[in-house]
């Protein structure tokens, strides 16, 4: 029989957790930063503004830049399981503060290798390897160690620095790119990262709290890595992300130049695009309120369920301006529950013992998603200079996504005995 963690208590607004948030609150505010310009963030956000400006100096096709999109993916998904186990084994600051310092170097050697395809596709894979510890397996296990009664809005509130890239990232980066080119604008990242990110980082994260108590889980509770894969939820979460994931970054990435095909102006595209970043950001907040409040089955079928529709009415709004900022509104309040439901359900049913492993394993479903949705978009388009058929199959996505992961059961009760991770 499948041994289980502890079930989640069902009250946030309480003492325990205001003082969880007391205690926490400066590594809340390191790991959204981190987490927004890290390799699931910044590089993903921005990577449809540098679509048209690369095809337009070098003459590469949207599937050939959609091609450095999988580099940075497939350095995720070969590192992302060995990272998780290093972050249980080491700690997270070390390897946060050095993955930081990596990832602004990747940047950099993006701008350095413009003007050569090869060469491009060498400094996305240079990046992913370099960064690979600035994923969400690293600023969630803090926040999944400091918080408990909290724990849905804290994570919310860590992955809501993903929310306010993709809100600040567009307008920003596309007047940079306006006046400096590409290269600037990965020069630009690159400065962020050293100059706002590092310094916030190496000053407010803590690897946990400094006491314990009931309210805490402790770190050494719940299944062990080998558990977990014998189990029926592993797989389903596994399967629901990647599948989540495919239409996601295809959803995403490409959604600048599908406005700007639907008749949009390159600035109006950027600036709708941007307005996903306030849905993302609104989705953190409420979907890690629901966490707390409702079981993460129930919350995964209502959400997941959003995209699809947002990418149907993508399909049916034509020139209609309004249709399409609802359907931008939709995708990215989805959006905003991607790595909050995998962080959350990863710690509800497996527990902190080997979470780094286990969550590592599930990201490199994501990025493998990740890897295939946004190549696969743009190949779509290049076959029939069209993006119907990527968007029906994001619908087909989420639609599967919704019905594994919502159909996970409830969270286990008991406890395991410690034994090796």
């Amino acid at each position: 029989m499948d041994q289980r963690v502890a079930a989640k208590p069902q009250v946030t607004a309480t003492p325990s957790a205001l003082s969880e948030f007391r205690r926490g609150w400066s590594s809340v505010l390191a790991a959204a930063l981190g987490v927004g310009v890290g390799t699931t963030g910044l590089p993903f956000y921005s990577f449809g503004l540098f679509i048209a400006p690369l095809s337009a100096a070098y003459g590469w096709s949207r599937g050939q830049i959609g091609l450095g999109m999988t580099c940075l993916s497939l350095g995720a998904i070969l590192l992302s399981p060995f990272l998780g186990t290093a972050i249980d084994r080491l700690g997270v600051r070390r390897i946060a503060l050095v993955s930081l310092a990596g990832l602004a170097v990747g940047f950099a050697l993006l701008a350095a290798a413009l003007g050569s395809l090869p060469a491009f596709y060498a400094a996305w894979i240079a990046l992913a390897f370099l960064g690979v510890g600035t994923t969400p397996i690293t600023w969630t296990r803090p926040i999944a160690l400091l918080f408990d009664r909290g724990r849905g809005l804290a994570l919310g509130l860590t992955l809501l620095g993903t929310g306010l890239v993709a809100l600040t990232a567009p307008p920003l980066l596309a007047a940079v790119i306006a006046t400096w080119g590409p290269r600037g604008g990965y020069l630009a990242m690159a400065g962020v990262v050293v100059l706002v990110v590092m310094p916030v980082v190496a000053a407010g994260l803590r690897e946990g709290p400094s006491g314990r108590s009931d309210a805490v889980p402790h770190p050494r509770s719940g299944l062990t890595r080998q558990q977990a894969l014998r189990s029926r939820q592993f797989w389903q979460i596994a399967i629901g992300v990647f599948l989540l994931i495919v239409a996601q970054s295809g959803a995403t990435v490409h959604l600048v130049p599908f406005l700007a095909d639907h008749g949009l102006t390159p600035g109006l595209a950027a600036k709708m695009a941007g307005s996903l970043g306030i849905s993302v950001i609104v989705g953190r907040v409420v979907i890690g309120l629901l966490l707390d409040l409702l079981p993460g089955t129930l919350v995964a079928r209502c959400v997941l369920l959003m995209p699809a529709a947002a990418l149907a009415l993508l399909f049916l709004a034509g020139p209609s301006l309004p249709m399409t900022a609802l359907s931008i509104l939709l995708l990215g309040f989805a959006a905003g529950a991607e790595t909050d439901l995998v962080a959350y359900l990863t710690s509800r049913y497996f527990g902190m013992r080997a979470y780094g492993a286990i969550y590592g394993l599930l990201m490199s479903c994501f990025s493998l998603g990740a890897a295939l949705g946004a190549p696969l978009a743009g190949w779509s388009f290049d076959l029939t200079k069209s993006y119907d058929g990527a968007i029906f199959g994001g619908i087909a996505c989420f639609v599967a996504a919704a019905v594994l992961l919502g159909t996970l059961g409830s969270y286990p009760t008991d406890r395991v005995d410690e034994e090796p991770a």
